[in-house]
């Protein structure tokens, strides 16, 4: 008997997104009777990572070398990395152990951005307590990019071997059967090729004639140079970006039948389930007569999420009003797109709630007084009809330059009340087989890096510009941007692999503190620490060990610092709510160390020569306003 066909789902994609299309192409081959089934593993994955007793027995079974950390008297190049990471898990050890399960479930069900930020970064800290053991390694499963993911064959083939590097390998050896049957290994980005080369390697080691194919949206651009070479020896790669696509391959029966199947839509990390719709899709009467049915859209909503025309959004409009379908929706527009007035008006008529805006500066040659003038049109259309609008922000794109890029910048940041939120810093990559490669002149690309047999997978090429782009420098320069624009009341720019686009997250207007007016401190204030705050002795100083750091860089190995760390016992303060650590003087320890127990200024002050009181009144003002000693009420005034 012939075993069902296995569609697996690997990691590590967003637990908030549900992979509508997947789900479409497993019910569209069921329609024609053909046995399939599908595996979920991305969010086995993320239940097995962040399971609140396996949690705990990580941090038991490291319990031993955080001990031994305090007889050792010094830290080799080779392991700085790890040591930084065991110090950092072990100081939001109680905040982690604690809050874990709440955060999940804050993940699930609440739309406040501050709710939301704070538990994504409880999740960034138990992510990376379960990569510990795999360090040092180049794949950071807490990076939205997971760049080593993003380069060669070579390397790929490489982190999947590897036993020490990949955490991926012991939990995708556990839903990897013997039994003799056809496997399909469902690809949306490049985060997850790591699982997929690993899950491939798994399944060759149990059944080495089995077959197995990889399918997906992400062969259909980034991946495209692996359809017609496959890689591991695997049977074929389909590129699918529409449910035909899949089902040509599997049945003659060519009916398409939408929705999630089987699939737990209520487990998934969002309290609203976003249907990710694809441009291509528009003109298919199956979906808009999937959707018309109000059971399929309750608490649902529709996302563009491809860059999308004003054009295309209002042909989409009118698909649903012609249908009579009443969702919230929202697109993704593309750079050089504008709104006025009527259009967005017209939109949310239908039902538009929101729009991500891709912005990549303007083009060598545009009329640059036009460009700004039709921007702040756009924006000032969507304050108007309250229409949030969402940025992403491009570097490199290779008809602007750096000049006018930073320009740019400036411009953005002279209206940043324009913008809701800055969701995504992306950096431009040149791929084999995009427009950008095959009309690079057309593009003013000069030069690219030779291609290299090994890197049949690379995403991103090393390329010059006519306008003055050298790919090189992209990091650095992203990184002085970024932080002109962040604000961090906003919440922009998350970086972790949870930064989806929470395109229904409202920010309350920041109270302002005025920098000026210092507040007085009352003769009996009630001045206790910060429920937040704890003192720690570390036997190695985290700033030293954060300073020997080098940044990933895609396509390069990994390169460690040549000096060893000496021990050094350190006092440091750290303060969960923010992941900070401030090195304590014996001043300020002295200071602390009264401040444990609720007590009044008065009283406090009292415990120290009369000659230092000006000096402990300073300190006690800068240590309250930083939220470090707070009313016995727990009140700041920071918060």
């Amino acid at each position: 008997m012939t075993l069902p066909i296995k569609v697996i789902y690997p990691p590590l994609k967003d637990p908030s997104e549900i992979p509508f299309l997947l789900t479409s192409c497993i019910s569209s081959v069921r329609a024609s009777h053909m046995e399939i089934e599908l595996v979920d593993a991305n969010l086995l994955f993320w239940n097995h990572m962040l399971d609140s007793h396996a949690v705990t027995k990580r941090y038991q079974h490291l319990e031993n070398e955080w001990n031994s950390l305090h007889t050792q008297n010094e830290i080799q190049a080779k392991d700085q990395e790890y040591v930084r990471g065991l110090l950092r898990a072990f100081l939001r050890r109680e905040s982690v152990e604690k809050n874990l399960q709440e955060a999940i479930q804050t993940m699930k069900t609440k739309c406040d951005v501050r709710q939301r930020e704070e538990a994504r970064n409880l999740i960034r800290y138990a992510i990376e307590l379960f990569q510990l053991p795999f360090l040092p390694t180049q794949l950071a499963m807490n990076d939205v990019n997971l760049l080593y993911s993003t380069e060669s064959t070579e390397q790929l083939e490489k982190s999947v071997q590897d036993n020490k590097t990949n955490p991926f390998k012991p939990f995708l050896e556990s839903i990897v059967e013997q039994e003799e049957r056809e496997w399909i290994i469902w690809v949306e980005s490049d985060q997850q090729l790591v699982s997929a080369y690993t899950l491939t390697d798994f399944i060759r080691e149990k059944n080495k004639d089995a077959r197995i194919s990889w399918a997906g949206p992400f062969f259909s651009d980034f991946g495209k140079n692996v359809v017609n070479h496959p890689p591991m020896n695997i049977n074929q790669v389909i590129a699918v970006r529409h449910p035909q696509d899949f089902i040509q391959h599997r049945s003659s029966k060519q009916t398409i039948s939408w929705g999630f199947g089987e699939l737990e839509a209520d487990e998934y990390w969002t309290p609203y389930l976003d249907i990710r719709v694809q441009k291509n899709w528009m003109h298919e009467d199956s979906l808009f007569s999937w959707l018309s049915d109000s059971k399929h859209i309750e608490n649902k909503r529709l996302y563009l999420y491809e860059p999308t025309t004003v054009e295309e959004a209002l042909y989409f409009g009118e698909c649903l009003e012609k249908s009579h379908i009443k969702v919230p929706w929202g697109i993704y527009l593309k750079f050089d797109q504008s709104l006025n007035e009527d259009e967005v008006r017209w939109l949310k008529s239908r039902g538009l709630t929101w729009i991500h805006w891709e912005l990549k500066g303007w083009l060598v040659g545009d009329r640059v007084d036009q460009i700004k003038q039709k921007m702040l049109q756009s924006w000032s259309a969507c304050r108007s009809e309250q229409i949030p609008m969402y940025h992403s922000v491009v570097l490199g794109y290779p008809l602007t330059s750096p000049e006018g890029f930073t320009e740019f910048i400036s411009f953005l940041k002279e209206h940043s009340e324009c913008t809701t939120r800055y969701i995504r810093f992306k950096i431009f990559r040149l791929y084999e087989g995009s427009h950008f490669w095959n009309e690079s002149k057309d593009y003013g690309i000069k030069w690219i890096a030779e291609k290299k047999p090994e890197k049949d997978i690379q995403r991103s090429y090393h390329f010059l510009t006519e306008t003055g782009w050298d790919s090189e420098r992209f990091l650095p320069f992203a990184s002085s941007l970024v932080g002109e624009l962040q604000q961090k009341e906003r919440y922009d720019f998350p970086r972790d692999v949870l930064a989806v686009d929470d395109t229904e997250l409202f920010n309350e207007t920041p109270r302002l503190v005025d920098p000026e007016a210092d507040p007085v401190l009352k003769e009996d204030l009630q001045l206790s620490l910060s429920p937040s705050c704890k003192m720690y002795t570390l036997p190695y100083s985290l700033s030293e060990l954060e300073k020997n750091m080098h940044p990933t860089v895609p396509g390069q190995e990994k390169e460690y610092p040549f000096e060893v760390i000496l021990r050094k016992d350190t006092r440091v303060l750290y303060d969960c709510k923010k992941d900070s650590c401030m090195v304590i003087s014996p001043a300020i320890g002295a200071v602390l160390a009264q401040c444990k127990n609720s007590i009044t200024l008065r009283d406090l002050l009292k415990k120290f020569p009369e000659k230092q009181e000006a000096s402990v009144r300073k300190l006690l003002l800068k240590l309250y306003t930083g939220g470090i000693l707070v009313e016995e009420t727990g009140a700041t005034i920071s918060s």
